[in-house]
This record gives structure tokens, C-alpha cells and sequence, in this order.
């Protein structure tokens, strides 16, 4: 100790040392169990820790080892004034003085004995026991015994904390008597202790909670799907409770086919597997139509063959209405007439389309596509890039750009499993030139949330391009926070500023969030120009605000690890700073039709004249090519049948000569039984052959024809489609 007085320029001689003098203070705390003494210098902010020894057992002849010595980082800080030995492991030891601290000028602070005094456990005053007075005091001599700790001030004032056992802790209280007595308290809302201390209760670690409904010795588990970070109050909100959504996305590319024609044909005559699909695909109707007409031209077929005049009559009939309808071959064909109902068919799929089609722009307002199996199809046009806010020759402007300028903001901040009031919050706006400008918080605009464990705050902003600050003063944990930014929605002719609602949660994975915590919000201009349906009118502006988090600082976990966790009961506040800029550049979208109106017309009458001209083409090929093929068939047919009749004809005009009877009668004679028996069996077939030869030729006079159409079944009358 001598060696630290004779290095010092400001120590004084014995002789000089009868009157007190900074360079004269020195404090001496002895543990006779550790057998161990602490020597605090204020002047140099050093401590000694020396281990005492005996060379007999009287303790007449002690020797102090010094163990070691640690020196405060920073200096004037009168680390040392005051020493103290709380139990056996725990020494404290006095700051006389410390800036920044709203609740006094001077700090206890609790070392481990087993480890340098560089980093305390714990300080005293802190935000959970601080100190009541009308000005801070200064911390001038201290004393312990069995774990209290007594504390002179300059003020004429003691303050005495007492050890509390697990699940409690000694909290100020304000009285106006000398000697200030610090009560007992159950530890706050999202913090436990399971140890007797004269310090403040330990934050819960994570997945676990204490809503502060007594004592605490042990934070209970928290719900598995809960949102439990470190300092939890409660498990009642979850990720899902307070989600952050977003108002702007990305904007759609243009599709892979932007013409029309393209987009018609590959509607019309595509069909998917699907039964929706199947349903509405109009080439599946147009086979339908066609079989359909198929079957019709059998019947028209089967009644021409038939030979019955009624018959002949209704065919006549149904032949002059489809040659009526015939929009193929202009009414020249009555099987024209039938295809036309399928030519009907895809005509009332291909206005169905366009007429849906149509209303694909713009894409804001367009319902879903019935008429076709892409349910993502639009007709728009899409491109995108950054500008920025030019004027015209002119020297104006957009006015969608003075009205997302002239827009209000409301900033909601929800304050998530806190324990914090509305009382122990405000609000600040911090300015060059300015300490601050306080801003109020309204009437309402301070709620707790149904779960109990958030606290939601708004205020309006003054400006788009702000510093804000929320305090929230006391030793309340925040685990995380939702920022919502909202404005009101606002319409001047074709300029639209959309309402604006944008939420975004922030939180610190296993941690609560710093007690200076940072947040940058960068506004970006988004513009929609959506190009009118109709040549002549004017376009559309969208206008609306989108927002980029860049979060500074959200965690403290660094600087406790590197500093110590004494920090996190140290501060008298928790700050979170918001910072609100604006990009100087803009995003501009822009939307074009892929047809309007006037096209769509034109060119669903071009495809409509397309399948006529399809369904003639294909007429003409079958009557190029399989009409030839059906004649010469049906011709090789008839003329077969009339070479056999020709035969048969002959055969029966021949003669039997009387000669030939006499020898047929001989050969009678001379004939077996069994061979008369097969002769007669031949004759009996050959007779009954002749009469159903005359037979069906004399009935031929009793049919419903006439003889003309008799005869034209013996020569080939060509087929006419």
C-alpha cells in the first residue's frame, strides 16, 4: 500500500493526513472465514485483494499476500470508496462516480470474489430497485451484514436494502424519513430468482414465463407453439397472432403468348383431361356436333333408300331446311346444312370467349376466366422500371406524386409479451439543433391487446422523413414488436392513392429485444399506369407506398456477453428508434391491353370466317376423296345383282322339247328308288325357285314407287351431299 501512495503525486504524508483528502481515501473489508481482506484506492480505481496469514495460531503476527489487484477500464470513477463483504463469496464495492444514471451519482457493484473485478454479477441502484429520492445522491460509505447492505449518502440519507429470499426482492419505496427502507416485492413479470441476494430478480430464459402471480422461484415451460423469447410474461400469442403482411408484390411478367389470334386458336381447340376442362372446351361440342350430323346423314341415307313415298316426302322437306342453313356451300348442299349446327357451335364458345376475355383488363379488376382452362390468362401487357419523378416540358408533374407526398401517416407500434403500461411509454421526435419535440399520444391510441401480454401505441407522423422515439421507462422486457405504417385511401379523378396498411414483426431468436434498439424504414413510390381499354381515354394512376426494414441493432446479446448482463437491469429505459427515409427514385409499372375492343371485334369476326372456310376445305376433301371411292363401291354393287337376275331370267324362259319328255319318262324306268326320290327333290326346288321369280316380279306393281322409281333402282342414280 505504501508503493501506491509513493507512485501518486497526490498522496500527502502522514503529517498532512489528519484532514480528509480524495488522496487519502482508502476502505478495508476483512472476512475472517475467507481469512481474506479487500483494500479499495479510489484514487487510482484500483482493488487489492490480499490472503491473510498467521505464523502461529494466536493471529498475533499477520501477513496480507496480495492476491491480486484490478484496476478500473475507466478512470475517475472512484472505484473502491467504499468495500464490503456480503457473504463469502460476494463482495461489494462502491462507484463514488458513475454518469448517465438517473436514479444517483454513484453505484454498488457485486463482484464473485473468485473471479476479477472487471465485471459485477449485479449493480445497485438498478431499474428493478431504484431509488426515491428528489435528487440523486452520492454514495459516501457502505456497509453489509449477513447479506444487507447499508448505504450512506451525501443527503444525510441511509439506505438500507435487506437480503430477500428465493422468489422476492427488496424494491424502493418513497417515505420521507432518514433512513430509507426497502420493502419486499415478488419478482416482476417475466423474471424469477432461486437464490437469497440483495439484488433484483434474473430475467427467464427462453420457453419459459412468469406472469408475475407471486413469488417466483422457477419460470414455468411455455406453450411449444407459443412466441416465448427470453423475459416472457406469458404464452398466449403465437406467430400467428400478429402476422406481418404486406400490400405490395411482385409484379406479373408478360405472358409467353400476347396475340390474340394465337390465344383464340389455342383456346378453341385444345382440350385438357380435366372435367372442368372437358366441359368447356369447344372442340369436345364440335365433336359432338359433328357425330351428331353423322348420324343425321345415316337417316338422310336410310329414307333414300327407302322406296315408300311418305318417306321420300319428309326427306324432301328435311333436306330444303338444311340446305337453308347450308352456310358452307351457300344452301348448294343440304349436308352443308347440317355442319353448320357444329360451325354454330363453335361460334357460341368463340363470343363466349372474347366476350370474358374482354374483361381480363385490367388485371386489378378482373374476375376469374370461366370460358377457358387457364385460369391465369389476362389480357395485359406488362413492363416495369425505376424512374425518377421528372417534370414535363411543361414543368409539371404527375399528381399522383403530390398526393402519396401529401398522404398522413399513423405509425402503430405493438409492444409483444410486455408487461409494460401505457404510463411507462412515449413518444419523441429527435431533430437536429433540438434535445427533442415530444409527441402525444391520443386518446385511445394506447390499447391492450385481448391477450394481455401486448401493448399497442400509435401516432401520427409529422413528415415522411422522421426520427421517432418510443421509450418505455421502467423494468419492463419487450420480446418483440410489430410496426404497422397506415395512411387513408384518397381518389382525384384518374389518380388513385391506395389505402395504405403494412405490418412487419420483428423479433431476436432466444432474446429480448435490446434496450437501444434501432430500426431504419426506407418508403419507396410504387406507380401503376394502366393504358385504357378504349383509344381516346385516358390512363389510370395507382399510386401507393412500399417499405424496406433495414433493423440496426435488435439485440443486446453481444454486448452483455463482452460487458457483462448487469447491463440488462442497468438501464433506466427501453428506446426503440425509428428512422423513416424516402427513396428519391420511383417504381413505375405499366399495363397495356393485349386487344381492345375494336380489335376484338375484327378479329373474332376473322376467326369466325376462318371455320367456315375449315369446314368447306374439309367438305371439299371428302368430296374429292371419299365420294369417288363410295360410287365406285355402290356401282360394282348393283351391277353385280343385275348379272345374277340376268342369269336367272334366261333360265327360266327355256323350253323342254317333247323328245326330250320321251327319253326323260324312259330313264324313269330304269331309275332306283332312292335316285326318283333325289331327282324329285331336285325338280321340287327348281319349280319352287321359278314361283318365287314370277311371284316377285308380279308384285312389283303393288309397291308404293312408281314404275320410274322401280326402274331407277335397276341403273345407278349418283348420291348428291
Amino acid at each position: 500500500m505504501d508503493a501506491a501512495d509513493l507512485n501518486n503525486g497526490d498522496a500527502q504524508s502522514l503529517d498532512q493526513a489528519t484532514n480528509y483528502n480524495q488522496a487519502n481515501d482508502m476502505s478495508v473489508a476483512i472476512s475472517t472465514t475467507r481469512r481474506m481482506a479487500i483494500v479499495g484506492v479510489p484514487l487510482f480505481d484500483r482493488v487489492f485483494l490480499f490472503n491473510i496469514c498467521s505464523s502461529d495460531s494466536t493471529d498475533d503476527n499477520l501477513q496480507f499476500n496480495l492476491t491480486r489487484m484490478d484496476e478500473l477500464s475507466q478512470h475517475n470513477m472512484g472505484f473502491g470508496r467504499s468495500v464490503a463483504w456480503l457473504d463469502n463469496e460476494t463482495v461489494a464495492i462502491s462507484l463514488l462516480n458513475v454518469a448517465d444514471r438517473p436514479w444517483s451519482k454513484s453505484e454498488v457493484w457485486i463482484f464473485d470474489i473468485n473471479l476479477p473485478f472487471t465485471i459485477p454479477l449485479f449493480v445497485f441502484p438498478n431499474n428493478q430497485q431504484r431509488i426515491t429520492m428528489s435528487s440523486s445522491p452520492r454514495f459516501l460509505h457502505m456497509l453489509s451484514w449477513s447479506g444487507n447492505l447499508y448505504v450512506l449518502t451525501d443527503q444525510a440519507r441511509a439506505i438500507l436494502a435487506l437480503s430477500r429470499v428465493s422468489g422476492l426482492y427488496s424494491v424502493g419505496s418513497d417515505n420521507p424519513y432518514r433512513i430509507l427502507v426497502f420493502d419486499e416485492a415478488p419478482c416482476i413479470a417475466g423474471t424469477y430468482r432461486n437464490f437469497s441476494s440483495v439484488g433484483p430478480c434474473i430475467v427467464c430464459p427462453p420457453q419459459t414465463k412468469n406472469p408475475m402471480n407471486g413469488p417466483c422461484t422457477e419460470c414455468s415451460p411455455c406453450s411449444p407453439s407459443a412466441f416465448c423469447p427470453m423475459g416472457s410474461v406469458d404464452d398466449t400469442v403465437s406467430f400467428n397472432t400478429h402476422p406481418s403482411y404486406t400490400q405490395t408484390f411482385i409484379y406479373p411478367d408478360s405472358p409467353d403468348m400476347n396475340n390474340y389470334d394465337d390465344i383464340l386458336v389455342q383456346n378453341m381447340f385444345t382440350i385438357d383431361r380435366s372435367i372442368r376442362c372437358l366441359i368447356i372446351a369447344p372442340g369436345f361440342w364440335a365433336m359432338l356436333a359433328i357425330i351428331l350430323c353423322f348420324i343425321v346423314w345415316l337417316i338422310m341415307v336410310a329414307l333414300k333408300m327407302n322406296r315408300c313415298r311418305t318417306a321420300s316426302r319428309h326427306r324432301n322437306r328435311v333436306k330444303q331446311f338444311f340446305k337453308n342453313t347450308d352456310i358452307v356451300n351457300d344452301g348448294e348442299r343440304w349436308i352443308g346444312g347440317i355442319f353448320s349446327f357444329a360451325i354454330l357451335v363453335i361460334f357460341a364458345f368463340v363470343f363466349w370467349f372474347s366476350a370474358e376475355y374482354i374483361k381480363l383488363y385490367p388485371i386489378e379488376t378482373a374476375s376469374e376466366m370461366y370460358a377457358s382452362c387457364d385460369k391465369t390468362i389476362h389480357n395485359a401487357i406488362f413492363d416495369n422500371a425505376l424512374q425518377l419523378p421528372l417534370p414535363n416540358p411543361d414543368g409539371s408533374r404527375w399528381a399522383i406524386f403530390d398526393m402519396l407526398d401529401a398522404q398522413p401517416f399513423t405509425m402503430t407500434v405493438d409492444l409483444i409479451n410486455t408487461q409494460a403500461s401505457c404510463s411507462n411509454i412515449t413518444f419523441q421526435q429527435n431533430r437536429p439543433g433540438v434535445k427533442y419535440l415530444h409527441m402525444p399520444i391520443a386518446e385511445g391510441n394506447c390499447i391492450l391487446q385481448p391477450d394481455n401480454i401486448t401493448r399497442s401505441v400509435s401516432v401520427v407522423l409529422p413528415a415522411h422523413r422522421v426520427n421517432v422515439q418510443l421509450n418505455i421507462t421502467g423494468p419492463y422486457f419487450v420480446g418483440g414488436f410489430r410496426l404497422c405504417l397506415r395512411g387513408p385511401h384518397h381518389i382525384d379523378g384518374v389518380n388513385t392513392v391506395h389505402k395504405l396498411d403494412v405490418c412487419q414483426f420483428f423479433w431476436t431468436p432466444n432474446q429480448t429485444v435490446s434496450r437501444f434498439a434501432t430500426l431504419s424504414v426506407v418508403l419507396i413510390k410504387v406507380v401503376n399506369q394502366t393504358k385504357p381499354l378504349k383509344v381516346g381515354d385516358e390512363s389510370r394512376y395507382d399510386g401507393r407506398w412500399t417499405l424496406t426494414f433495414g433493423d440496426s441493432s435488435l439485440s443486446d446479446d453481444m454486448i452483455y456477453e463482452q460487458d457483462g448482463y448487469y447491463l440488462r437491469y442497468a438501464s433506466q429505459r427501453t428506446t426503440l428508434t425509428f428512422t423513416f427515409n424516402e427513396q428519391p427514385f420511383f417504381l413505375q409499372n405499366n399495363q397495356y391491353p393485349i386487344i381492345r375492343i375494336a380489335e376484338l371485334a375484327f378479329h373474332t369476326l376473322l376467326f369466325c370466317t376462318l371455320v367456315i372456310e375449315l369446314f368447306a376445305i374439309a367438305y371439299l376433301i371428302i368430296k374429292l376423296g371419299c365420294t369417288p371411292i363410295t360410287h365406285l363401291f355402290i356401282s360394282y354393287y348393283h351391277s353385280r345383282n343385275q348379272d345374277i337376275d340376268t342369269v336367272e331370267n334366261q333360265s327360266s324362259k327355256s323350253s323342254i322339247a317333247p323328245d326330250t319328255i320321251i327319253k326323260i319318262k324312259d330313264m324313269e324306268s330304269n331309275i332306283s328308288p332312292d335316285q326318283i326320290n333325289s331327282a324329285a327333290k331336285i325338280a321340287t326346288y327348281q319349280h319352287h325357285r321359278t314361283f318365287r321369280r314370277h311371284k316377285k316380279q308380279t308384285n312389283l306393281s303393288d309397291r308404293c314407287d312408281d314404275d320410274s322409281s322401280a326402274q331407277s333402282d335397276l341403273k345407278f342414280d349418283r348420291i348428291k351431299f
